[in-house]
């Protein structure tokens, strides 16, 4: 009678976590709280080794982790998640948006590369550009992306100027994050190119 009801018991604790461990933790998202984050963006180019996630001041004097990049060549980029993502192909309808909240010391065109189920590389038609504009403090940016069926990666490019800093404060695919800062989209500050 114990084993059945210790196994009874057993089932009743485990089965929750069997099902949080079973759900879709939706499409990757990157805060930069934690430095084990780090581990997802070392396959890059052009791109220091020895990036890290720092506290910064922004101009109001808020300190932040983020992920501070130093380029080193004229195209810089990173795969989010790794080159083989370390996250579920997400769908592409659903979720068309990135969301970045990053500092920059040069203006550049940044452009975002994807992979899709349809396709299985990097091709041309499956690219977009945008211009970031330089400031003083982060923006917090939206690029609308043209993906369609289910994403199964991505890189950002940043840009062609070497030498610069890059610090990116979140990504993510869900939405703006950080919610304790209020958050404004600088839509003057980047347009769509293409």
């Amino acid at each position: 009678m114990k084993i059945i009801v210790v196994s009874f018991l057993v089932f009743v604790l485990c089965s929750p976590v069997m099902v949080i461990a079973r759900r879709d933790t939706g499409p990757p998202e990157w805060v930069f709280d934690n430095v084990t984050e780090l581990s997802d963006w070392k396959d890059s180019h052009d791109i220091d080794p020895g990036m890290a996630i720092v506290k910064v001041r922004d101009i109001r004097g808020i300190e932040r982790n983020v992920l501070k990049i130093l380029s080193t060549g004229e195209n810089p980029y990173i795969y989010p998640g790794g080159s083989v993502p370390n996250w579920e192909p997400f769908s592409g309808y659903e979720y068309g948006t990135i969301y970045l909240g990053v500092r920059v010391q040069q203006s550049d065109i940044w452009q975002v590369d994807y992979l899709t189920n349809r396709t299985g590389s990097y091709e041309e038609g499956q690219s977009q550009k945008f211009k970031v504009e330089a400031r003083q403090d982060f923006a917090d940016l939206e690029f609308k992306m043209n993906w369609e069926s289910m994403v199964r990666g991505f890189r950002i490019h940043f840009g062609t100027n070497k030498n610069r800093t890059i610090e990116v404060d979140y990504l993510s695919l869900r939405g703006p994050t950080k919610t304790q800062r209020k958050l404004s989209t600088t839509w003057g500050r980047m347009k769509d190119l293409y």
